[in-house]
């Protein structure tokens, strides 16, 4: 399902280093906040509040597990994501460099100030 009243900006910076990965490779984007992907390597750890990561992940096409039911339109394409998260992010959400950093903002609003931007595809 299209969220047609929400839409991500990615800055240039953010925007150049998606499509060089991406290259011509056939991929989706997903904007993925619990960690659900997973590449079986890394440590994942968890505390009380669980696991609240911010990251933005490269995928196969067609290879994105059903709980990403959601697609938010953006200026690269669109970018998959799970309906429930829907109360961390805002209507306008801009993804954008800042430094050496890749951070997520709202309205106005700092929502995560570090993300991470992962290639998972094979």
């Amino acid at each position: 399902m299209r969220r047609k009243n929400m839409s991500i900006t990615f800055d240039e910076k953010v925007s150049k280093k998606i499509m060089e990965m991406k290259s011509d490779i056939p991929t989706e984007i997903v904007l993925d906040i619990d960690h659900t992907l997973y590449d079986g390597k890394e440590l994942i750890r968890q505390d009380c509040c669980g696991v609240t990561r911010y990251r933005i992940v490269l995928t196969n096409k067609n290879a994105i597990p059903p709980v990403f039911d959601t697609k938010i339109e953006s200026n690269i394409g669109d970018v998959f994501f799970q309906k429930w998260a829907l109360m961390y992010l805002d209507p306008q959400i801009k993804i954008r460099q800042n430094g050496t950093l890749i951070e997520i903002a709202g309205n106005g609003e700092l929502i995560a100030p570090n993300i991470e931007l992962v290639d998972f595809r094979k």
